[in-house]
């Protein structure tokens, strides 16, 4: 398997670090790798794979977590005119269904050029990695929509195509293609990925070439670097996202508790008829 790596480093790797995961995907010559995940996601749900894939938002060293513009992580088009764009999302919840059709939406419209007629559409095919349970009443680890009739279920059009992989919702059990099953394990392998690759290297070939990009990610400081920024990056928009609800949630609070205490200086309610009303509880109404 190669040179062993400094342990200390790896230790906390986590392979969903979007600065990775485009370095993975989006980087020139890295397209068999992109391509495999791509084609592994399509056989699972026996639709047709792709011969070539070619990155349209390749990866930048100087990428940071702040400075993201684009709507994808990785966007890809095939030989045959489709687009592919590819999501990370380590932590959300149900709202992604919606963002992920925003997501699809706006890439669709905007392979219309000006000059276009509608039938020059391509269909896109949007595929989330997630690290959250998504889909509620499937166990699934990857679903798989696509605009049907009700009854027949015959495809409109296959022009919409959205994927969902769940890595939470994946185990040994899952009856998925093994290709898939794969790039599963190595996506939920976090602070296990050593080990996780000594076993997946000697059952697919492309699992070799991930080894290989990892090592060197791992054993270049620009990149190491740019990893560890990432990551800092990413954990302080999200403190910074949580302070912002939480300060919501104090204004809605503080909203409450004035307008309990107007209705109780009016004297024409019940403090149970002002909780009612509020959703303050009758202590907090007693102590205005």
């Amino acid at each position: 398997m190669g040179k062993k790596l400094n342990t200390a480093k790896i230790k906390h790797f986590n392979p969903l670090n979007d600065y990775f995961m485009r370095y993975m995907f989006a980087k020139k010559g890295h397209e068999n790798i992109l391509k495999d995940l791509i084609n592994s996601v399509r056989i699972d749900s026996n639709q047709e794979t792709f011969e070539d894939i070619e990155v349209l938002n390749t990866f930048n060293l100087k990428e940071n977590v702040l400075d993201k513009e684009s709507i994808a992580d990785v966007k890809a088009k095939t030989k045959s005119g489709e687009t592919i764009i590819i999501e990370i999302q380590r932590i959300g919840n149900q709202s992604f269904i919606y963002r992920s059709l925003y997501y699809w939406a706006k890439t669709y419209f905007t392979n219309l050029k000006s000059k276009d007629i509608y039938s020059d559409l391509t269909p896109v095919i949007s595929i989330n990695i997630l690290d959250f349970n998504l889909i509620k009443g499937i166990e699934k680890p990857h679903s798989c929509y696509f605009i049907k009739e009700s009854e027949t279920n015959h495809i409109l059009t296959n022009h919409l195509e959205i994927h969902f992989l769940e890595l939470r919702k994946f185990n040994n059990n899952n009856n998925l293609y093994d290709g898939l099953s794969d790039w599963f394990t190595f996506l939920n392998s976090k602070d296990k990925l050593e080990d996780t690759m000594e076993i997946l290297v000697k059952k697919n070939p492309i699992m070799k070439e991930v080894y290989e990009e990892y090592n060197k990610f791992v054993n270049s400081n620009d990149l190491y670097n740019g990893y560890s920024n990432y990551e800092r990056d990413y954990f302080n928009v999200l403190m910074l996202n949580e302070e912002r609800i939480k300060g919501i949630k104090q204004g809605e609070i503080n909203k409450a508790k004035d307008i309990a205490l107007n209705l109780k200086n009016m004297n024409m309610m019940s403090n149970e008829d002002i909780s009612r009303i509020t959703g303050l509880s009758i202590d907090e109404i007693k102590k205005l």
